[in-house]
């Protein structure tokens, strides 16, 4: 892909507040556009010559880039969810969903009646997995075009996994992610949480726009987002996460 082709990212060298918590996040590093998380396995891509500028929140430690922020669906559909995305991400369109089907299943094995929806779900793959066992599973991903929207309120689980880092307006993601739940649900999510990240840290592997990483997490970046709806956050590991309020009864 000529970088002529692709929109210019709207780069800020300053600092700029948080996506998150709304404090000052001083520039921290940048990277080539083409820079991705298959790196280590061997998929390096040629220098686009387009630089992607990161900044670090102070308070929360989020990471995070502004220079796709005007991007359409489309944008993102042409240059980042494209034919070569698998490329970069080899393991997203069959072997990480059948993995998580598997968690999600033992996850809910004291309550298989209830309703689940994946959250940006791609292909469809894991809800397809998980109706296959013979549970209420359905998915929606806003990147795929005509499928209708999920009624609001109408799941006892939302599921979304490796999603939260792909989007440039996490409160917004978040919200609307959570608005599937019904009383009582609560929310199952993927992101690695970068809290160890020495200063200027733009090399780490995770922070990579050829995938589409553009909002990465801390445990206390989560943990403000969960307060802004009123909820709490558990982590089961690094890359792990639980969103509720109250325990529903069902859980393990």
């Amino acid at each position: 892909m000529p970088a002529d082709e692709l929109p210019t990212p709207r780069n800020v060298r300053g600092a700029v507040p948080c996506k998150i918590c709304g404090g000052p996040a001083a520039l921290d590093g940048v990277v080539d556009f083409n820079k991705n998380c298959a790196e280590a396995q061997g998929v390096v891509l040629p220098l686009l010559g387009v630089p992607v500028y990161y900044h670090r929140c102070a308070s929360c430690g989020a990471v995070f880039t502004v220079a796709f922020d005007h991007w359409t669906q489309q944008d993102f559909l042409r240059h980042i969810y494209n034919g070569g995305y698998a490329a970069v991400d080899p393991e997203y369109a069959e072997t990480r969903p059948v993995g998580n089907a598997a968690t999600v299943a033992g996850f809910v094995a004291r309550a298989p009646g209830i309703r689940i929806l994946d959250y940006g779900g791609g292909n469809g793959r894991l809800a397809r997995e998980l109706a296959a066992r013979g549970l209420n599973a359905v998915s929606w991903d806003v990147m795929e075009p005509g499928r209708d929207r999920p009624p609001a309120g109408g799941f006892d689980l939302v599921t979304s996994f490796e999603v939260m880092e792909h989007t440039p307006t996490p409160v917004e993601t978040f919200a609307e992610a959570l608005s599937f739940l019904a009383p009582g649900g609560v929310l199952l999510f993927s992101t690695l949480t970068v809290d160890r990240l020495p200063p200027r840290a733009v090399l780490f592997w995770y922070i990579a726009p050829r995938n589409g990483h553009v909002t990465i997490y801390t445990r206390r970046s989560l943990a403000a987002l969960a307060a802004r709806f009123g909820r709490r956050m558990h982590h089961f590991s690094d890359g792990a996460h639980l969103c509720l309020t109250d325990r529903p009864a069902w859980l393990p």
